[in-house]
């Protein structure tokens, strides 16, 4: 069986030093989220035929054999010092959230950024007495007053500044994002209680 999990090193925004694990968006989103015809992750390059093969592969490979996915990502993201999960997608389930904490677990000094609007998910892992690994930031993700963040835990979480429209969700000490994450590494450092807020893209 030919490996097809691609972890890419293309992303301006991270840069090359900075691997990403993505998902085809929407097919892995919540299906009532409210970025879905905003979604950065549908326009430019990510709408390549390469980069959305790239990313169904990726699934495809998860549910095929979520075992060896998981070690794949671990092998070949352990000499970096930052990675992130899903700059496109999001956490498919909660088998798929047990993996990532697997990866984080078997390589303590790298700290992997997860953004997610699938609340559901990590709530339910620590109400089950589960703990998520110190090196694995779980950020909630915001979008609009109108948008519930279900934060019973406490989790960091990003706001997007939306255009022409009233942004007063947004929290007044929230971060702004520069743009340049290999330049920050803000939203790896986030502690519970802080947020973040982004330009609408």
């Amino acid at each position: 069986m030919i490996n097809k999990i691609h972890v890419s090193t293309t992303n301006s925004k991270l840069s090359a030093a900075i691997p990403s694990i993505n998902l085809p968006a929407g097919r892995t989103c919540r299906p009532d989220a409210p970025c879905f015809k905003k979604c950065y992750a549908k326009k430019g390059n990510w709408r390549f035929r390469n980069v959305q093969k790239s990313l169904s592969d990726n699934l495809e490979e998860y549910l095929r054999d979520p075992a060896f996915y998981f070690h794949f990502i671990a092998v070949t993201t352990k000499f970096s010092r930052y990675v992130r999960w899903h700059s496109s997608g999001d956490i498919v389930d909660a088998r798929y959230l047990v993996g990532m904490c697997d990866v984080a677990r078997e390589n303590p000094e790298v700290n992997y950024l997860c953004f997610t609007k699938k609340f559901d998910l990590v709530n339910a892992y620590i109400d089950g007495g589960n703990a998520i690994p110190e090196n694995l930031h779980i950020v909630f993700s915001g979008w609009d007053k109108a948008f519930e963040v279900d934060n019973p835990h406490n989790f960091p979480v990003t706001y997007v500044r939306l255009k022409n429209e009233d942004n007063g969700h947004i929290p007044e000490d929230a971060i702004p994002c520069g743009g340049k994450c290999y330049e920050c590494i803000a939203c790896w450092q986030l502690q519970k209680g802080q947020t973040v807020y982004f330009e609408e893209h």
